[in-house]
């Protein structure tokens, strides 16, 4: 599994991806996403499909996604671009939403799965943003004009789960209670509590501990910080809950995940 961080600001990031799995998150970037082999089970807003190779998705901006691998062994490309990278496609993607942002591979015109792989040869290999923008434009180009667009009329920005969502990925690295996010949501414990359950599929600290041990799984293959900070960093309040996070979403402990990235 590659990680990746979502509520990260930067301009421009493509990677591999395989048996991947995150919980209900969003971006103000634009993602998208090419699934190479095996299945992949992927929501978007509140709509989930079961995606098989060749075929494509597409995230707007600030709008929750989540992932779940529907086999071991699945791979994907995941592009993750800033708007800035959308040329003439900006006003579209964020003034609409796609009711249907998904693409099955007999209908993805053969442009996609191309941009999709250079894209990712380019960003590895040190890319140049002209040319990264031209191959994000090209999919842009082939994908939007087969997805029926909505006008967004901010519904989902005062939808109480993007709320959620949104708070917990700016504060996961602070002390973050299912109380202290009731009070600031205005809501009861009680009631946000259901939330997670019904729309998120999870609970309040199982979310929290998995947000915060991707962060850390990334700080562990990017950096070399100890993994006394790398606990600090991510928001959890000691080693032992940090350790025991890590090895229920991961099924390692930290210190071995270190040890199997630097063979």
């Amino acid at each position: 599994m590659t990680p990746f961080y979502e509520s990260k600001n930067e301009e421009f990031r493509v990677f591999y991806s395989y048996d991947l799995h995150f919980p209900a998150h969003l971006h103000s970037q634009v993602e998208l996403l090419y699934v190479v082999s095996g299945k992949t089970e992927v929501t978007i807003f509140n709509e989930t499909r079961l995606l098989q190779e060749g075929d494509f998705a597409i995230v707007f901006p600030n709008t929750i996604h989540s992932y779940a691998s529907g086999e071991e062994g699945s791979k994907i490309i995941i592009a993750v671009c800033s708007l800035d990278l959308t040329g003439d496609f900006f006003k579209r993607m964020t003034s609409y939403y796609p009711t249907k942002p998904f693409i099955r591979s007999e209908k993805l015109h053969s442009n996609v799965s191309f941009a999709m792989t250079q894209l990712e040869q380019e960003y590895r290999e040190g890319y140049d943003l002209n040319a990264c923008r031209a191959l994000i434009l090209l999919i842009l180009s082939r994908i939007l004009p087969m997805v029926e667009l909505t006008r967004n009329k901010d519904i989902e920005n005062y939808d109480l789960t993007h709320l959620i969502v949104n708070y917990v990925a700016e504060h996961f690295q602070e002390r973050l209670t299912l109380t202290e996010l009731a009070n600031h949501l205005n809501v009861s414990k009680y009631y946000l509590s259901r939330i997670f359950s019904t729309k998120l599929n999870t609970n309040f600290n199982r979310y929290l501990n998995y947000i915060r041990a991707n962060y850390a799984l990334t700080l562990i293959q990017s950096t070399s910080y100890t993994l006394t900070r790398i606990s600090i960093d991510s928001g959890f309040e000691s080693q032992r809950t940090f350790n025991r996070a890590f090895k229920e979403v991961y099924h390692m402990t930290p210190s071995e995940y270190r040890r199997q990235v630097s063979i």
